[in-house]
């Protein structure tokens, strides 16, 4: 807020205390004074006179004087706000050129101010105002860039919200078809186990009962003979015959032991955690390419294994630094930058696609001319396009479903191959010195798909035999 005041400030001063009024009072006479100088005075002349004109007031409780008191408060704040020369309580009207300062007629006339320059204060402002302007233009820009990284930055942490999100979900999905697999496999297993428990304790019960018979029958012979020895002479002779023939009765077999009664424990525990694992073969796939979705454009949609992509409706992400924005397109996962790297991408009937590799200071710099060695098909034509020469039309008659990208960095080679017919579409030939991302790019709704490769184990013996066991699962 903004004042005016051009009133001398003695007019806002107490007679008695000389300093601006406090809590002014009107004495009958029209005279103003602090309510406690006025006071003390009467106090000290015992009479209620006033200090001036020595007028005797027949109020003890003088009324406020609030018209004063109001302007006393405004001249404070015009003093406070910088309106006026805190030394001499006058207000601003000059500028000193040599101390960059506002000054008061008094402070001009002062020692600290002899021989120097001095400017009108209105005339110093608009000086400096006019020096000032020009640097609102850049603050104004910067402030507007700033607002709109603010924005972009307020979405990236959207995205990564969301982006975390939807990972841990799919992260559990991926953990629980996981977990399905082993509980079936498991419950697999221990039924099995339980069947061959079952059947093996029924063969045992059955030998077991068998034996119990013959065990009886055997026991009951001794008795019968032990209880015969125990007759007396006459009785024993009579039936002499009898026990002899017990006696000499034909023994049972001797029984034999059951050979595998035991459960095969090996079958169920033996590499039992690599035999699950080859069997997950129908529920895990390994493809040598994985998607980076922080590099997809924004018309493009990578599935959720990131293994294929689609163009569709434009999505609204935020503007990050590894987003392709000059290609509909999406990047992979991993660069490469020695070694050799195939992968196959199923291409089927889209019109538009294009495949090859992109050098990562091209992606950062933003300028893919120089650094995209790519194999584009367009309504039924091929194109090879490369930067270190013009872009060529590819004569080929067949049209590929399936597509083999092979990079070979350490003889600097990049091939493109069809597959059902294993006839090269076109080879690049360079000395490749920066970290390469393969490059995916479709302007249809048809799917390219990365295809997975197959699985082999390769076991080699600890010592000695270097002979190989190769498994396909």
């Amino acid at each position: 807020m903004a004042y005016s005041w051009s009133a001398p400030r003695k007019h806002l001063c107490c007679p008695v205390c000389q300093d601006i009024f406090r809590d002014p009072v009107l004495l009958a006479c029209s005279h103003s004074f602090c309510n406690i100088c006025v006071l003390q005075w009467w106090k000290t002349k015992r009479v209620r006179e006033c200090p001036i004109c020595r007028t005797v007031s027949s109020n003890s409780n003088p009324p406020r004087n609030l018209v004063l008191k109001d302007l006393c408060e405004v001249f404070s704040l015009e003093v406070e706000s910088g309106h006026f020369c805190r030394l001499h309580v006058e207000k601003y009207q000059l500028y000193c050129q040599d101390h960059r300062a506002p000054i008061c007629v008094v402070c001009r006339d002062s020692n600290d101010h002899r021989d120097h320059r001095f400017t009108p204060l209105a005339e110093a402002a608009e000086l400096q105002r006019n020096v000032l302007l020009p640097y609102l233009g850049p603050l104004r820009e910067k402030v507007k860039l700033f607002r709109e990284m603010k924005v972009n930055w307020e979405k990236t942490d959207e995205d990564i919200k969301n982006q975390a999100q939807d990972t841990e979900e799919k992260i559990r999905e991926e953990f629980e078809m996981l977990r399905q697999f082993l509980q079936i496999e498991e419950r697999l297993r221990i039924a099995a186990l339980k069947e061959e428990e079952t059947h093996k304790r029924n063969l045992m019960k059955d030998k077991i009962a068998g034996l119990t018979r013959e065990i009886s029958a055997l026991e009951s012979t001794i008795k019968t003979i032990e209880t015969g020895l125990t007759y007396d002479d006459a009785s024993f002779l009579f039936k002499a015959s009898v026990l002899t023939e017990e006696a000499q009765r034909p023994l049972p077999d001797h029984p034999k032991p059951v050979a595998g009664a035991l459960i095969n424990v090996a079958k169920y525990l033996g590499n039992m955690s690599f035999s699950v694992w080859c069997k997950m073969k129908e529920i895990v796939s390994y493809t040598p390419v994985i998607l980076d979705p922080n590099t997809a454009h924004l018309h493009i949609y990578p599935s959720k294994s990131l293994t294929s992509l689609t163009c569709g409706p434009k999505q609204s992400f935020a503007a990050t630094p590894e987003r392709m924005e000059q290609h509909r397109s999406v990047l992979g996962f991993e660069g490469f930058s020695s070694g050799s790297h195939s992968w196959d991408v199923e291409v089927g009937d889209s019109n538009v696609w294009a495949l090859g590799v992109l050098a990562s200071d091209a992606q950062r710099m933003g300028d893919l001319q120089s650094g995209l060695w790519i194999v584009r098909f367009c309504n039924g034509k091929f194109t090879a396009f490369c930067p270190s020469r013009p872009a060529c039309v590819l004569p080929l008659k067949d049209r590929p479903q399936r597509v083999r990208v092979h990079l070979d960095l350490n003889r600097g080679r990049l091939s493109f191959s069809d597959l059902e017919t294993y006839t090269v579409i076109h080879t690049f030939t360079h000395t490749f010195t920066d970290t390469l991302f393969p490059y995916f790019n479709t302007w249809h709704s048809h799917p390219l798909t990365i295809l997975p490769m197959k699985l082999f184990v390769a076991m080699t013996p600890l010592l000695g035999n270097t002979k190989m066991k190769k498994i396909i699962i």
